[in-house]
């Protein structure tokens, strides 16, 4: 079976700051389990590269659930 989007992207942002041991749901915030901007970038730029997509620089998801919306309407394009 397929990862869906939402696990690929908490696999990319929990490698992006060794957040092995915490668990992310769609309502996580994103600063608050220590993804600060930097970090946010990073994962930005990963996702790119995974899923094969741009994501507008502009963009900045606050919680998991709005990176995944994010991931999800592009990969919809």
């Amino acid at each position: 079976m397929a990862e869906s989007t939402f696990d690929r992207v908490v696999t990319i942002l929990k490698d992006q700051e060794g957040l092995d041991d915490v668990e992310l749901t769609r309502d996580t915030n994103l600063a608050s389990v220590g993804l600060d901007s930097m970090a946010t970038v990073e994962a930005v730029m990963a996702c790119e590269d995974e899923f094969g997509i741009e994501i507008d620089p502009e963009a900045n998801p606050k919680t998991v659930g709005e990176f995944v919306n994010l991931v999800d309407g592009l990969l919809a394009k």
